[in-house]
């Protein structure tokens, strides 16, 4: 173990890989595993739904909406 931020000697360090190496499809489950069960990800996706349920609620009640801010623009 460095004592003082030493180097570990050559012979010390073990780059040998295990016994079962993973395939390229377990590492690409895995990582999409990971990142659907990131926490942060489930906060933008409930975010973002909220927003667009919110828009479309509001474009649902207020179909002529548009229509009266164009009119309101064009008044001097």
């Amino acid at each position: 173990m460095p004592m003082r931020g030493e180097l570990p000697p050559v012979a010390a360090r073990s780059y040998a890989r295990t016994t079962s190496p993973i395939s390229a499809a377990e590492r690409r489950v895995s990582r999409i595993v990971a990142v659907l069960s990131d926490r942060e990800l489930h906060a933008v996706i409930a975010f973002s739904t909220i927003g667009i349920l919110l828009t479309l609620n509001v474009v649902l009640r207020f179909p002529d909406f548009g229509a009266q801010v164009a009119a309101l623009a064009t008044f001097p």
